[in-house]
């Protein structure tokens, strides 16, 4: 057994295998085949580390093979569990996603805070959640410009508006992605 097998049970202050964690997988029988999710150990680990680092503000990257699971289990945190304070935005990237295409979605979904400054309705914070992180289309010189964005942000703290080029600040912004191997 490993370390990552077992967590620490805070009211008994033990340590017990994630198998006792994970929930039961009960459903209708009117459950349509699609919306059916069986929890396994791997996605109950999952799901509480990077809710746990979620709500304590921290962004969150889960890599992993296709078909984990890594996205319906952050979709279901953000859609079920997260607090009423935080409101989702969801962003697939492909192939085809340009970089304005990015900064034009993202930049609708915030309201003007003050002079510069853009955010979440006040007393909100946004959980920003990218599928498939690692799909941008590079260009000729080897970046890829849907993710210089987010990097100029994790930076820099927000963007330039490409009107007038003036900085935007971006805030109350928490980012979760997932994505493939790259």
């Amino acid at each position: 057994a490993y370390l990552y097998d077992f967590f620490y049970e805070m009211n008994s202050g033990m340590w017990k295998p994630w198998s006792e964690a994970m929930p039961s997988a009960k459903m209708n029988a009117g459950t349509a085949y699609e919306a059916i999710v069986v929890p396994t150990v791997d996605s109950t680990r999952m799901s509480y580390c990077f809710s746990t680092l979620v709500l304590r503000n921290k962004h969150v990257v889960c890599p992993g093979p296709t078909g984990t699971g890594k996205s319906v289990d952050i979709t279901r945190f953000l859609e079920k569990d997260a607090p009423d304070d935080m409101l989702s935005m969801f962003v697939t990237f492909s192939a085809q996603t340009h970089v304005n295409q990015t900064q034009d979605f993202l930049d609708s979904k915030l309201d003007k805070r003050r002079r510069g400054v853009y955010g979440p309705p006040a007393g909100k914070k946004y959980a920003v959640f990218v599928d498939d992180l690692n799909m941008p289309k590079k260009d000729e010189y080897g970046a890829q410009p849907p993710l210089e964005l987010l990097r100029q942000w994790f930076d820099h703290g927000g963007w330039y508006d490409r009107r007038d080029l003036t900085f935007s600040r971006v805030v109350d912004i928490v980012m979760m992605a997932a994505m493939g191997p790259p």
